[in-house]
């Protein structure tokens, strides 16, 4: 029997090494592992384009720059979603690498990207939000 948690230890390694054939072999040899970390990334970016689509909805009703609790209210609010502040913060510092979100003294704001992504999510789940 394959120890899955070796495996994903292994796989995790070899990942942050970069090392391009290694990640291969890994991945021809044990293909749950890209499954496993395609659901990773699935998440990581859905939250990301929550937080986004919250800013952008706050955006739009404040007319300025968003303090990040107003991004937290909105995700509790209007996509009945609870996050921390802290996991809230990192998710728009890392947006902001992406260059989807700019901040400023007074809060954080879309870029054009940024709002591509904010009205895309919310195209695509409006249908799901009970309005």
């Amino acid at each position: 029997m394959v120890n899955k948690k070796k495996i994903r230890e292994e796989f995790n390694e070899m990942f942050a090494s970069g090392n391009e054939k290694g990640i291969k072999k890994m991945l021809d040899k044990f293909p749950w592992l890209l499954d496993e970390q395609s659901m990773k990334m699935e998440g990581a970016i859905g939250e990301q384009q929550q937080i986004i689509a919250a800013l952008g909805v706050m955006e739009d009703e404040l007319g300025r720059p968003v303090p990040l609790d107003e991004i937290i209210f909105s995700l509790r609010i209007d996509f009945n979603i609870q996050k921390i502040e802290e996991e809230v913060h990192e998710i728009l510092r890392s947006s902001e690498d992406l260059r989807l979100v700019k901040k400023d003294s007074n809060g954080w704001t879309l870029t054009v990207e940024g709002e591509k992504v904010c009205d895309d999510y919310l195209n695509k789940t409006l249908g799901k939000i009970e309005l």
